[in-house]
């Protein structure tokens, strides 16, 4: 072989790799919680923030507003396992982390969100449109379909479930004072 092409094989077998690799795990987020009070991870009050797509070494936003970025940080959570849109709604009303989502900003803002078994639909719907958009802006051609998936099961009843690797990132609140 000669010399000149090993650099151009090497970079062939790492985008083979890269390849692989998100077609087996699916994209990788990183979800950004703040109002953290120091010493506790994911305790209610504090509130999700963002959510970056992470590739190659880039971060891009993936523009959610409050509401989506529950349903995301919920189907992050709990992506082992299928969930109907009732089972998700149920659950996010009845996780203290939802109930009191931000409470620890101190703020006027009602961070807080009333998400029904219809609202999750459509919210699994924007959150694809977004993904739709985001996946190209950051170089992957990925479908937001198979990445948020819908799985039907033996009763017509469809479940959700998030495809991907997610990390949290928790960021203490600035006020040591309201602790």
């Amino acid at each position: 072989m000669r010399a000149s092409l090993k650099p151009v094989l090497y970079r062939v077998d790492a985008l083979l790799a890269e390849r692989r690799s998100l077609k087996s795990l699916g994209p990788h987020f990183r979800i950004v919680h703040w109002f953290r009070k120091p010493g506790t991870d994911c305790a209610p009050g504090e509130e999700v923030a963002v959510v970056y797509l992470v590739h190659r070494g880039r971060e891009t936003v993936v523009p959610l507003p409050v509401t989506l970025l529950i349903v995301f940080d919920f189907l992050a959570n709990h992506s082992r396992l299928p969930q109907s849109a009732p089972q998700i709604a149920m659950a996010i009303h009845s996780d203290p982390f939802y109930i009191r989502h931000g409470a620890n900003a101190n703020g006027t803002a009602k961070l807080t969100r009333t998400i029904n078994k219809s609202a999750v639909k459509e919210c699994v719907k924007r959150i694809r449109q977004t993904l739709g958009r985001v996946f190209p802006a950051a170089g992957l051609a990925l479908d937001p379909v198979v990445v948020l998936a819908s799985e039907e099961t033996a009763t017509n009843q469809v479940g959700y479930r998030l495809r991907a690797t997610v990390e949290w990132l928790h960021v203490d609140h600035p006020d040591p004072s309201s602790h």
